[in-house]
């Protein structure tokens, strides 16, 4: 179940309306017009948690383990913190672009983009549209993507997937998207063991992560490394392709993936993601391949970059 980007909207402005008026100018509470509104304000939100608890729901039928983890998760005081400036931060952003946040229609990109790793993955989530995004409702997370790494057979692990070193994606190497500097790291949090769930003693919804700079308004954030693995610091110069660490399984995370997105800020919980397009790579559907010049991978395809052909569930151990 979706949640509409136009309900989140109004989301935002009720959230900001309530806070407005039942804090900083709580007197004009007495104005009966005030007063309505912030009954609206409320009743707006509520709804929206409402459609959060549905989905929520929806996974306990599905995947009880899961969503449970996802429940200790979201009462964890610092993943609470993380939420609470997530929808903070969104309002600001969104203020910033008057309501109307970046799209594929009006954004254009400075910079080219390369696939982030080496060999085949897959997109378990991300797409420039509401049906395939990672997080629509999110502006800062709208054209992010998740990307792990299948056999085929279309498994992320190798036998039960009981070890967060069962999984494919786990150690593969990550690579700089672009020339940039790097502005932002963190390489302290630890991988989840118990892969299948959300970490409920994660203390980041982004675990250990890179920030680059590759021009101005134009950040890359990579997200959910291995503890321990990161091979640059801030200030460090790198090359497109360059290795900057490995995938990893911490933070918010319920297996190990990578993060992606482009960003227009180095902070990301005052950031708005950007639609960039992916520059030099293969959609890969069963033994074809169809070379893209430029463009955005989708939810479910199966990617690599045009420059190497390696399968990182070999090179990369």
């Amino acid at each position: 179940m979706r949640r509409s980007p136009w309900l989140e909207k109004i989301f935002y402005l009720a959230l900001f309306y309530f806070l407005l008026f039942e804090f900083l100018f709580s007197a004009a509470q007495s104005v009966g017009a005030v007063r309505l509104g912030l009954l609206l304000s409320t009743g707006i939100m509520l709804l929206y948690l409402l459609i959060g608890l549905l989905r929520w729901l929806g996974l306990v039928r599905q995947r009880p383990g899961t969503a449970l983890s996802f429940f200790l998760s979201f009462i964890s005081p610092p993943i609470l913190a993380d939420g609470l400036l997530q929808l903070i931060g969104g309002f600001i952003v969104l203020n910033r672009y008057r309501f109307r946040a970046p799209s594929p229609d009006s954004y254009q990109q400075r910079v080219r983009y390369g696939l982030p790793f080496e060999g085949v993955w897959w997109v378990a989530n991300g797409g420039p549209e509401a049906s395939t995004s990672h997080s629509w409702e999110l502006v800062g997370q709208r054209y992010a993507y998740d990307f792990l790494i299948t056999d085929e057979s279309g498994k992320t692990h190798r036998g039960q997937g009981k070890q967060v070193e069962d999984y494919l994606a786990f150690g593969a190497l990550v690579l700089a998207p672009a020339d940039g500097v790097v502005v932002a790291v963190q390489n302290r949090h630890r991988d989840c063991p118990w892969p299948g769930t959300v970490d409920p003693l994660a203390w980041s919804i982004l675990g250990n992560y890179v920030v680059i700079r590759h021009a101005t308004g134009e950040f890359s954030l990579l997200a959910h490394l291995r503890q321990g693995s990161l091979k640059v610091r801030p200030g460090d110069c790198v090359r497109q392709g360059q290795v900057i660490g490995e995938c990893g399984n911490s933070g918010h995370s319920t297996e190990p993936h990578l993060h992606f997105q482009v960003q227009d800020h180095p902070n990301f919980f005052l950031a708005a993601s950007l639609p960039v397009r992916f520059c030099d790579w293969y959609r890969i559907r069963g033994d074809d391949r169809q070379a893209v010049s430029e463009g955005f991978p989708v939810r479910g395809d199966r990617v690599m970059n045009m420059e190497n052909t390696s399968d990182p569930r070999h090179s990369n151990r």
